[in-house]
């Protein structure tokens, strides 16, 4: 992915990352201790859209709000899950909010309740928003949403 960047921002330390089959919002940056609080499993809410195929029911959602889905032999903790209606070409569009960041945690928690995910999207990390930033394009991140990170993770 580094090749991608312009060549004044090679030398930065991706915080987090994506599968291959997500896409989103992504963090660079240039103080490699920054950069490690902010990969802490917990230090930073991230929030996606999700596109399920099929039609969960509320109930087969809440042992997701409620945590301790067993995942790979591990108990998950609760994430935030809001129903945002129906995809346009089928399935559900939700919202979710994860508060630890294990390795494909959004998919393993839906294919632990019987459903596939058809589209994931990180829209948000902590208080930074992807918005309306075009797909493949990037931008600086303002002083004030650098200082905002910084009080997030106590640095």
């Amino acid at each position: 992915m580094f090749e991608l960047l312009p060549d004044a921002y090679r030398d930065w330390f991706a915080v987090g990352r994506l599968d291959k089959d997500s896409e989103g919002l992504l963090l660079f940056c240039d103080d490699p201790r920054l950069a490690q609080r902010l990969m802490d499993p917990s230090a930073v809410a991230k929030r996606y859209l999700v596109t399920l195929a099929g039609f969960p029911r509320e109930e087969e959602l809440e042992p997701m709000r409620r945590g301790g889905l067993i995942i790979e032999g591990q108990a998950a903790r609760p994430v935030e899950v809001r129903r945002l209606g129906k995809a346009p070409r089928g399935g559900t569009r939700l919202e979710v909010v994860l508060h630890e960041g294990r390795n494909r945690e959004v998919r393993r928690l839906f294919l632990a309740a019987g459903f596939k995910v058809r589209r994931l999207v990180r829209t948000a990390v902590g208080p930074l928003e992807l918005g309306d930033l075009p797909e493949g394009e990037g931008r600086d991140l303002t002083p004030a949403e650098v200082a905002a990170l910084r009080i997030l993770v106590a640095y």
